[in-house]
């Protein structure tokens, strides 16, 4: 028989570690452990182990800040069957034991295909994890952007409204309702992933009360009193905006809002950002394995040019 930890949520969904007799598997967010989750803020750098043996194994906690759960109830050890669900922070472990035929093409399967690029592993967690899911499309990065939306035909609006809609239109910011199997979602994700295409975000308001709120933060208000367009949908806007924002603003900006996901300077990272009600918090999640970054923390963000805003209140109303 063959017995795996299969992950059942976060980024790492599918990964599958197996247990081999003899031997202990360290389970934690921080690379002192044998399979980390840098992505997870909840769970500790090293939080659990598991110990295989010819008769069974054994679950322990690693004195966790958050503890240990096992099919709902706080354990510090247990042995572990078959189908047993074991929860570390935000990230859900199955106990899965098959026969020595069905598991052996999957022994030691890898998080991440061979073939599978940063593009594929975030349309498989958009699907899966993030829903329901929009994105804020920005037309004037790409002519391909207006013409993706109007082949598609998915349910979407400007931002801009009335007179300025229709002036702007080839130019404005587009939100998008994107369904699990929307074309128009692999499209985007396939052309636009690294490009500064708009970003990504959950919620599970209509498109319209969506659009209300995001359309209070199209301008700020400079320390003089004018007013000036805000691109908060540029990931490289929104990954320096965010982490300078009160308790407040960071309440005010989410609103019906969960996540925010935005891409980093290098592709192979998401940015995940949630409200904690005492500002932003920023997770990053690897999109691919994470030998291949270079470093678990994300690079510092060089404020663009056109940030001096960043300093003023977010205003009341879109003009």
């Amino acid at each position: 028989m063959a017995v795996f930890l299969e992950v059942r949520s976060g980024s790492q969904t599918g990964t599958r570690i197996r247990l081999n007799p003899g031997q202990l598997v360290r389970i934690g967010r921080t690379k002192a452990s044998d399979f980390a989750f840098a992505d997870d803020a909840h769970m500790s750098g090293a939080h659990f182990t598991v110990e295989a043996a010819d008769t069974g194994c054994l679950l322990s906690d690693l004195n966790s800040r958050n503890g240990l759960f096992l099919n709902g109830q706080r354990v510090s050890t247990s042995a572990l069957a078959n189908g047993d669900a074991i929860v570390a922070g935000e990230t859900k472990f199955v106990v899965t034991v098959e026969s020595a035929d069905s598991a052996e093409t999957a022994a030691f399967a890898a998080p991440f295909g061979a073939a599978e690029s940063p593009q594929d592993r975030l349309l498989t967690l958009l699907r899966g994890d993030f829903q329901p899911l929009f994105a804020i499309l920005d037309a004037a990065r790409d002519i391909r952007i207006l013409a993706l939306l109007l082949h598609h035909k998915e349910e979407c609006q400007s931002l801009y409204e009335g007179e300025q809609g229709a002036t702007l239109a080839q130019v404005a910011p587009y939100l998008v309702r994107l369904q699990k199997d929307s074309l128009l979602l692999e499209a985007v994700v396939k052309e636009g992933w690294g490009k500064n295409w708009g970003v990504y975000l959950t919620s599970p308001s209509d498109l319209q009360e969506v659009r209300h709120h995001l359309r209070h933060f199209l301008q700020v208000r400079l320390p003089s009193g004018e007013q000036v367009y805000f691109r908060f949908y540029d990931p490289r806007v929104m990954r320096v905006f965010l982490p300078t924002c009160t308790p407040e603003d960071t309440t005010q900006f989410f609103g019906p809002i969960q996540n925010y996901l935005v891409e980093d300077e290098n592709p192979k990272k998401l940015f995940r950002f949630v409200n904690t009600g005492k500002g932003s918090e920023r997770m990053m999640i690897a999109l691919v394995d994470q030998d291949e970054l270079i470093s678990e923390a994300a690079p510092a963000d060089g404020a663009p040019e056109t940030e001096t805003w960043l300093d003023g209140r977010l205003a009341d109303e879109a003009k």
